[in-house]
């Protein structure tokens, strides 16, 4: 662990990148920690970041790994082979012996059910190579940042990042390991229990991969996220030595570090800086003039534009499957919560466990949605920056210019996630999700009485 200050201070690390490499060819290490090192080394496991870890004294430095990338292939494509298999062998049996399948309309809605989880899981491994390779070399934009404005590192948000996530997935392997109970007990009734176990193993493995595919694409965005904040708590306090108030003063944002280093082997120039921090009161201070940090906080946000973009392209079609995944979810699962209702005998843990299922859905949802949300949010925070900026200094000098010119970058570079140019993630999509859930839940719950 280290202070975004003492980010240049890794000058040591000789871990390379496993072939990665630069644009004009040179090879390329990183060194991650804290919250980041976390999640990297959970999707490890799951086969979703083949990468090998090397523990340092500032961190791990992570590269490319060929066996870890041959361990993703075989884990993600035997979970698939059993979980095709197992529903096969499920829809085989009939209705009548089924435990999810206890109609022709639910045998339908499961099918779908396991197939999508299939889907998002094959499309998150199989594509994790070529996402964690492009992460390697869009971590240097985003450690320039950490330089360049000081970044102000805090140890107990990078725990309590690491709590929240620690959290989430107790949460979620209690829900699993209670569904997967509640089924192969109610198989008892047939003496299929140990079938249903291994029919549903694989399906239920499957669901860690996705979940864990969203909580890394949410960590990533969010990462990249406070870096547009720090970029304009910089240019509002810019405003401030030009007095101009453009909005109230805040406290320095907790920034939990990206990437501690990443980098050529051979000494590179490292980032001007543009503000540094009081090392007892944590206060930043602008030590270049006003023009001059325009012009680089300008600079720092076209790179941290081109960071959004390649995370968009690393992860455009699994976010696509992942969203098509989530909808289906939340049609599924109220389904069967409804049904539950209107023609069973209103079995209690049943009804707890696809209520508790349709409240994960829906946070599965917000955990992708909302990381984007807050980066549109801070892209119109630097438009109203700019635009007040503009409004009220001067018409003389150079700083002018330097606003114009940051004015038309923000026109031209747009800053949002639209996964394969399909719709963009926001919370409007929340909105659209929600109205097409309610429009299908009805029209499956018409065919369940003709079914019937």
């Amino acid at each position: 662990m280290v202070h975004g200050a003492e980010t240049a201070k890794v000058e040591n690390a000789t871990v390379v990148a496993d072939g990665e490499s630069g644009q004009n060819g040179k090879v390329m290490y990183c060194v991650v920690g804290g919250a980041h090192a976390f999640i990297l080394r959970i999707s490890s496991f799951f086969g979703l970041a083949p990468l090998r870890f090397e523990s340092r004294s500032h961190g791990f430095s992570v590269r490319m790994s060929n066996p870890m990338c041959i361990y993703s292939y075989i884990l993600v494509t035997v979970l698939v082979i059993c979980t095709v298999f197992g529903l096969v062998a499920e829809i085989n049996v009939g209705v009548e012996m089924s435990v999810r399948m206890s109609s022709t309309m639910s045998q339908f809605v499961s099918t779908c059910d396991v197939l999508v989880v299939v889907i998002t899981a094959g499309a998150g491994v199989y594509g994790a190579p070529k996402r964690m390779r492009n992460m390697l070399k869009f971590m240097e934009s985003v450690a320039s940042v950490d330089t360049s404005i000081g970044a102000h590192y805090s140890l107990v948000a990078e725990r309590k990042l690491c709590a929240i996530l620690l959290a989430i997935l107790i949460f979620f392997s209690v829900l699993i390991a209670d569904d997967f109970c509640f089924y192969a007990l109610q198989a008892k009734k047939f003496d299929r229990q140990w079938e249903v176990v291994t029919n549903y193993i694989g399906f239920y493995l499957l669901w860690y991969v996705v979940m864990i595919l969203e909580l890394q694409f949410a960590f990533t965005a969010l990462s990249v996220r406070a870096r547009f904040q720090a970029v304009n708590d910089a240019l509002a306090l810019t405003a401030r030595h030009v007095s101009v108030s453009v909005e109230k003063v805040k406290e320095p944002t907790p920034m939990n570090m990206f990437a501690i280093q990443i980098g050529e082997r051979r000494e590179q120039p490292q980032p001007h800086p543009v503000i540094v921090r009081n090392t007892v009161s944590g206060e930043p201070k602008l030590i270049v003039p006003p023009c001059e940090a325009i012009r680089r906080l300008a600079s720092l946000h076209g790179s941290l534009c081109n960071v959004v973009h390649r995370i968009d392209n690393s992860y455009g079609l699994p976010l696509i499957v992942i969203l098509i995944s989530t909808l289906l979810h939340l049609i599924v699962t109220p389904y069967f919560l409804i049904m539950e209702i209107i023609v069973s005998a209103h079995r209690i843990h049943f009804l707890v466990l696809q209520f508790l299922w349709c409240m994960t859905h829906l946070i599965r949802m917000f955990v992708v949605v909302e990381p984007c949300h807050y980066t549109i949010t801070e892209s119109r925070r630097t438009e109203v920056l700019v635009c007040r900026l503009m409004t009220s200094t001067p018409s003389t000098g150079m700083l002018p210019s330097r606003l114009e010119l940051f004015s038309r970058q923000l026109m031209l570079q747009s800053i949002s996630y639209t996964p394969m140019g399909m719709c963009t993630l926001d919370r409007p999509l929340v909105a659209s999700v929600l109205g097409a859930v309610t429009t299908y839940l009805v029209i499956l719950i018409q065919f369940q009485r003709y079914d019937t």
